[in-house]
């Protein structure tokens, strides 16, 4: 790992952000890189567009008529809105099933009004609120299409786990070890390898005409996220603010622990993005500098996204006290 980003306050440096970036094609090229592309680290949810290739390339669409937001949303960490509470609950009854089958835990929406809305009018939350409970939807469908057991889907031995972990590997062209397999924040397996490896998966699913035996499955989910990004992230995340900005340019997706996976469609080229210090907001900073790098942010945008992702560092008083500066 390598210094990405600077923290100053005042005249002297007062933190620094630690991490690697690398950027491949899909040759496994290595186009850019900052750090150590062969660090290992949990992608975390920025593998979601991989695990939800399985139900796909299983059928799903077809078996259970899948509009493009509800594949949107089986690759969310959604914020919780109404929209996608109201699209998990549609999946879950076209396929005969409710809330009280997923197995994600509860947690507050990320999104900070709906969630005082719930805390005033005292509704606890459920697992549908969790994040990943499209993630989760897409899992009981594999389960149905395969005739597997529901209560147990999200342990590591169930076959639906084995056949992610199977599908995450051919991918990603690359063996992943028992032990680098663990349990994410929503009680599924998530599964470790190196920088360079997720970076290719990404810029593999972008070449979707080459993804052997996920060619349709890839697709969907690349028009699915373009065409809906607001359903795979929320109205004010910067996952769905680049992707809106730049239809059919860039796909990203958010992982926790300052994970960032994602790709460039039209240049088949994969990214993926580890902070150590785990702070989103330097992640992101990260992020949109390495795309303004890649020239994906063009330079009349720089001022729309330096707004809304400032690099200043305030008081209480909203004084200008220091900065984030980045070491791309």
């Amino acid at each position: 790992m390598e210094k990405l980003a600077i923290t100053t306050r005042g005249s002297l440096e007062d933190m620094y952000t630690f991490g690697t970036v690398v950027v491949v094609d899909e040759k496994n090229n290595i186009v850019y890189e900052k750090g150590n592309s062969e660090e290992i680290a949990y992608p975390r949810s920025s593998a979601k567009l991989m695990q939800a290739i399985t139900p796909l390339s299983l059928g799903a669409k077809e078996k259970f008529n899948l509009t493009e937001k509800e594949i949107a949303i089986i690759c969310a960490s959604h914020s919780g809105e109404d929209f996608h509470i109201e699209t998990v609950r549609g999946i879950l009854e076209k396929a005969g099933l409710d809330e009280s089958y997923l197995k994600c835990g509860p947690h507050y929406p990320f999104k900070e009004d709906v969630a005082e809305r719930m805390k005033k009018e005292g509704i606890k939350p459920r697992d549908i609120h969790n994040n990943c409970s499209g993630k989760h939807t897409g899992m009981l469908l594999s389960c149905l299409i395969n005739g597997c057991s529901l209560g147990d889907y999200y342990k590591i031995d169930h076959p639906v786990q084995q056949k992610i972990t199977e599908n995450i590997e051919k991918i990603c062209m690359c063996k992943i070890p028992r032990e680098h397999i663990s349990v994410d924040g929503c009680g599924v397996p998530v599964h470790a390898m190196t920088m360079r490896e997720f970076a290719h998966g990404m810029a593999r699913l972008s070449d979707y005409e080459n993804l052997d035996g996920y060619e349709e499955a890839a697709k969907d989910i690349i028009h699915a996220i373009t065409n809906n990004s607001k359903y795979t992230s929320g109205s004010d995340r910067i996952d769905h603010k680049l992707i809106s900005k730049y239809p059919g340019k860039i796909i990203v997706k958010s992982g926790a622990n300052g994970y960032f996976g994602g790709f460039l469609p039209d240049r088949k080229l994969g990214i993926a993005i580890k902070t150590y210090d785990g702070i989103s907001e330097k992640r992101n900073l990260v992020l949109i500098e390495l795309l303004k790098k890649l020239e994906v942010i063009q330079k009349e945008d720089y001022d729309y996204f330096d707004n809304l992702y400032s690099k200043d560092i305030k008081n209480h008083r909203d004084e200008v006290v220091g900065e984030v500066k980045l070491c791309l």
